[in-house]
């Protein structure tokens, strides 16, 4: 669940999709905090004029999967209570020409019932922000996300049948440094830059990479209320382990426009093409092109990419938000450079009364793979490799809290989070990461 690895251009924004949905089924626990691996959208610890904010969560739950098992394994799935706290500290400054923030979140949770050395499991985060204007027409910000997790994940061995657990830690960093700029009344710029480190501990190291990338937009003022935009995406992704096959490029290029149809109604939608070039296999001991075994570098590929979103704030804090995706996104297998991925999501916040509210929030992720090579093939280059052939992947999560605020600094929180994991897959019984996973809790929220 996060690496920033899909995206699509939306509100003059390169977003993403986290990533480590589709690196290993066992991180999907990660998806509550996911949404930190994408680019800070405002101040860290906005919506608020305090310097200094703090809050502090303690739930008392129940997890049906807390080790991710697949419901496939011979073991038994080990279900628990759990005990949580959530403490949260951030800084806010503003000034004439310069704007900064910085947060730490730290989350941990105990599960008294697996009663081994990897009952806890820990998440930390730290976010920052600054933005200095140079003059009313010129900015820069610099705005780095960082996790660090600790986590107990199930190691799939499918022909074996069992599902040993171990412990493993993953960093998941984003740097980015952007410039906006007006030209005129009506045309402006935004130009970034952008770092991903991704490192997966727990032996997993097939999958570490470092990203970057440069994204330019220019933005069209035709109306008050339409943007028009022209945008194009320039990412590098570079795998350890000299993963040669997994090494690639891509550019995408999108036309697009932003509408504001009310005060309260937005629309954002994005059309264009991903490149995709695997330059990798140049560095490969047998080089795998479109006519076979040394035939050459295989075809750069051409894919169409959509996106499109809409924001309704139908009351002062209620809003609906949704939207859909299709475009390229990079591989958690180690013998297919890349999938097609069908995007969908929905958030809902809504305020019954000024103390009582619910949030809410769907996410779905279809990944589907045509590997670029045959069985034959992937032998040659990968002696041993497990041949999956066709297949896809799905990740659906959905989350839904209940607070009611006692007094504006104390809420008391009722929750519950869903998260399925299907993989399926033609060849060599290649479906054994498949989970369900069930998370209820009660809890009090203190805020400052």
């Amino acid at each position: 669940m996060a690496k920033c690895r899909t995206r699509f251009i939306a509100l003059g924004q390169s977003i993403c999709i986290p990533a480590l949905h589709f690196f290993f089924a066992g991180f999907a626990f990660l998806f509550s905090v996911a949404e930190l691996f994408s680019q800070v959208e405002g101040s860290a610890g906005q919506g608020t004029t305090k310097p200094f904010t703090a809050t502090v969560a303690l739930r008392e739950g129940y997890d049906s999967n807390p080790l991710t098992q697949s419901y496939q394994s011979t073991q038994d799935i080990q279900s628990s209570t759990y005990t949580s706290i959530q403490p949260s500290l951030g800084y806010n400054y503003t000034g004439l020409q310069a704007d900064a923030a910085v947060r730490y979140d730290f989350s941990g949770t105990y599960y008294p019932s697996i009663n081994q050395q990897y009952d806890i499991q820990y998440a930390q985060t730290l976010v920052g922000r600054y933005t200095y204007a140079i003059d009313p027409r010129t900015s820069v910000t610099l705005a780095d996300n960082f996790l660090y997790t600790e986590q107990p994940l199930v190691a799939q061995f499918v022909q074996a049948g069992i599902a040993p657990t171990f412990n493993t830690s993953t960093i998941n960093n984003l740097a980015t440094v952007q410039g906006d700029y007006r030209v005129t009344d009506r045309l402006s710029m935004i130009t970034r830059w952008n770092n991903t480190l991704v490192y997966l501990g727990g032996g997993q190291a097939n999958n570490n990479y470092m990203n970057n990338g440069a994204f330019q937009q220019f933005r069209l003022d035709f109306t008050p209320e339409t943007v028009g935009t022209f945008s194009f995406d320039y990412q590098i992704y570079d795998y350890d382990n000299d993963n040669t096959y997994r090494d690639n490029q891509q550019a995408a290029f999108s036309i697009g426009a932003d509408h504001v149809f009310l005060p309260t109604l937005f629309f954002s939608g994005r059309v264009g093409l991903q490149l995709n070039d695997n330059f990798g296999l140049n560095d490969a001991p047998t080089v795998i092109g479109s006519g076979g075994m040394g035939s050459g570098e295989q075809e750069i590929g051409v894919n169409p990419f959509a996106s499109i979103s809409a924001t309704w704030n139908y009351e002062e804090k209620s809003f609906v938000s949704a939207g859909f995706s299709a475009q390229v996104q990079q591989s958690n297998l180690t013998t297919s450079s890349d999938s097609e991925a069908y995007t969908l999501n929905f958030n809902w916040d809504h305020y019954f009364t000024d103390k009582f509210s619910v949030i809410q929030s769907f996410f779905v992720n279809l990944a589907v793979f045509t590997p670029e090579l045959s069985q034959s093939q992937t032998q040659a280059l990968y002696p041993g490799a497990l041949y999956l052939g066709s297949g896809q992947q799905t990740t659906v999560t959905y989350q839904c809290k209940f607070a009611y605020e006692f007094y504006p600094y104390l809420a008391a929180e009722l929750g519950w989070s869903y998260t399925s994991y299907g993989s399926y897959f033609d060849e060599n019984n290649g479906n054994g990461g498949s989970y369900t996973r069930n998370q209820v809790y009660l809890g009090l929220r203190g805020t400052y």
